[in-house]
């Protein structure tokens, strides 16, 4: 919501003055004497004239129009977070306004502008369960996966092998059949992502009233969506995770497995090549991994 980069003065000074509408603390001051509320918040001229002209109730009408536009849109992108926050959560989300406001011109990025905003503060607040940013974030990520581009059409074929198609010591095939190799990197599907949490937000239930408390374990999610185009989560093994953010980084699949070992601090064996060829293999049969990464 920020004033128009290289607009002109009179028009920047003019989106700058609603802004401010939109952010003040309360409706008072501007009731109580639009004209000199106006100008400082920067009008001049035939603007002014023209804004202190209306019903102080125009400017309070749209100062409500967008605030409970946009509290409406960041409840229905997180609502379980908003649930469990109760009355808090418009307290939260008109501080946000006030010291903020969202900068995106997109409605979508909102709640991923009040979360980046509370999260830090959540933290710091012992009324706030310790668990919460985890759920708000698993919320938004749930959602960027559903809006992710689709892949192209020749990406979406099923493999034909099985997770253990391949053998310990090379690498099966994506989704469109080409096979992997350890000098490469690997394709997959635009909405695929990693996240990772300090609380198993992911089993909390789906239900808005529910009251459940997560375990409070790291957790490595890879959220994906199916062929049906719901979105789905795979829970990783911390080594998996290390070698599947690698790949997802764009490394070369050899690369990636041996410092992801090495981040675990385990050895390249058996059964980590074995592991991880029937790792690629399902994610090739739920149409996440597309194949290698062109040459």
């Amino acid at each position: 919501m920020s004033a128009a980069e290289g607009a002109p003065p009179e028009l920047a000074a003019l989106q700058r003055a609603l802004q401010r509408t939109v952010s003040a603390e309360d409706g008072g001051a501007i009731a109580a004497d639009p004209r000199a509320w106006l100008e400082r918040a920067g009008l001049t001229g035939p603007d002014l004239e023209a804004m202190a002209a209306l019903p102080p109730g125009r400017l309070l009408l749209y100062r409500r129009l967008v605030r409970r536009g946009l509290t409406g849109a960041i409840r229905a992108e997180i609502p379980r977070t908003a649930a469990r926050l109760g009355a808090r959560f418009e307290a939260d989300v008109a501080r946000f306004f006030e010291e903020e406001l969202p900068r995106s011109r997109y409605l979508r990025d909102v709640a991923f502008e009040f979360v980046a905003f509370a999260a830090p503060r959540w933290a710091e607040d012992p009324d706030v369960p310790s668990y919460l940013a985890d759920l708000a974030r698993h919320e938004l990520v749930a959602l960027a996966v559903a809006c992710a581009e689709p892949d192209g059409a020749e990406t979406v074929t099923p493999g034909a092998s099985g997770p253990g198609a391949s053998g310990p010591g090379t690498s099966g095939p994506g989704a469109s059949g080409e096979e992997l190799s350890l000098d490469r990197g690997a394709r997959f599907q635009r909405a695929a992502t990693l996240v990772r949490h300090e609380h198993a937000v992911h089993r909390l239930s789906a239900d808005e009233a529910a009251r459940d408390v997560p375990a409070r374990e790291p957790v490595s999610l890879l959220a994906y969506r199916d062929a049906e185009h719901e979105v789905r989560y795979l829970e990783l093994t911390p080594l998996a995770a290390e070698i599947l953010g690698r790949l997802l980084a764009g490394e070369a699949l050899g690369e990636a497995v041996v410092a992801g070992c090495a981040a675990q601090e385990h050895p390249v064996d058996g059964p980590v090549l074995e592991s991880t060829a029937a790792l690629l293999g399902d994610l090739a049969e739920r149409g996440v991994l597309l194949g290698p990464s062109p040459r």
